[in-house]
């Protein structure tokens, strides 16, 4: 079922980076992801290897090849900026606002005609959404402490807030024309991994305390971002993305509740608010289930040309 694969995704970053909570700077991080970006191209290529020794080469789908191209580089300015904003402002506060505005996003897009329209119990979903993770977010937040690069911080986290929405308009396509989700994987991170690897060496690399660790790097890697990222990607090929949306707006409240169960922290309030957002985001889940179609626009979404 499409919406286990992205719940399953969304429990197992939630995990795993719950654990690895307070290990980890912005640039450990950021090595942390271009290791599970890498090792997602190394084994989905692999496989599609195999795939072709055993069964022969497929043709790929009409129009395949642009729609990757702009899943390259979509994905590439969604994670990279992500971990930029990092640099001035805290991940709780980050990953509240870049997923809480993701469904709102999506909502105007489909008024722009990119789309599905979504429906009035969408925007409700929406609206309360954004106002719960960023409520989650300053909650996450230190004192409120905010420093003089906070606006850049906050618009660099808009950016992939607006990737985030864009990416679940394209895996849809993606999935329309019957491309496998193995495919996608093996080819979409090939931009994010180089540039984030060029990232990471201008800020001077995730430090001696990361680098010898780099298998255990890589292991988590795979854990935390290989993994549940094809388990995504799958799911978000087979999802209404309105659905796909409000699902991941629950990615920093569970991550915090794993990271509650691995280090025993806790705060009450916080607490509530999450459990406000994940009952927003079942609810939405269960009515959007009797939602009639609505219309879609007349071209594809964010179609490109091979």
């Amino acid at each position: 079922m499409p919406v286990l694969c992205i719940v399953a995704s969304v429990l197992l970053q939630a995990g795993v980076y719950g654990f690895v909570s307070g290990t980890l700077d912005s640039s450990g991080s950021l090595a942390l992801s271009c290791a599970g970006f890498g090792a997602a191209a190394v084994l989905f290529n692999t496989v599609l290897l195999a795939r072709r020794l055993r069964r022969g080469r497929t043709p790929a789908a009409p129009g395949t090849r642009g729609l990757l191209m702009a899943m390259n580089v979509v994905t590439a300015v969604t994670f990279l900026s992500f971990y930029a904003s990092l640099t001035w402002v805290p991940a709780t506060l980050a990953t509240g606002v870049e997923t809480a505005i993701g469904p709102i996003v999506l909502g105007l897009l489909g008024l722009a005609g990119q789309g599905r329209r979504v429906s009035r119990q969408g925007w409700f979903a929406a609206v309360v959404l954004v106002l719960l993770g960023v409520a989650i977010g300053q909650r996450f937040t230190a004192d409120g402490a905010v420093g003089p690069g906070t606006a850049v911080g906050l618009a660099l986290v808009i950016v992939a807030g607006v990737g985030a929405p864009v990416l679940a308009l394209l895996s849809a396509e993606l999935g329309r024309r019957g491309v496998d989700p193995v495919y996608v994987t093996a080819h979409r991170f090939h931009l994010t991994y180089l540039c984030g690897g060029l990232l990471l060496l201008l800020v001077g690399g995730p430090g001696g305390d990361h680098t010898g660790e780099l298998l255990t790097m890589l292991l988590t890697g795979v854990l935390a971002v290989t993994l549940p990222l094809f388990a995504l990607q799958a799911g978000l090929q087979r999802t209404d993305p309105m659905v796909a949306m409000v699902l991941l707006t629950t990615l920093p409240g569970v991550t915090y509740l794993a990271e509650t169960a691995f280090h025993g922290s806790f705060d009450a309030v916080a607490l509530a608010q999450i459990c406000a957002l994940i009952l927003v985001a079942v609810w939405y889940v269960r009515v959007s289930g009797k939602d009639r179609p609505a219309p879609v626009a007349a071209q594809p979404p964010l179609a490109t040309k091979a």
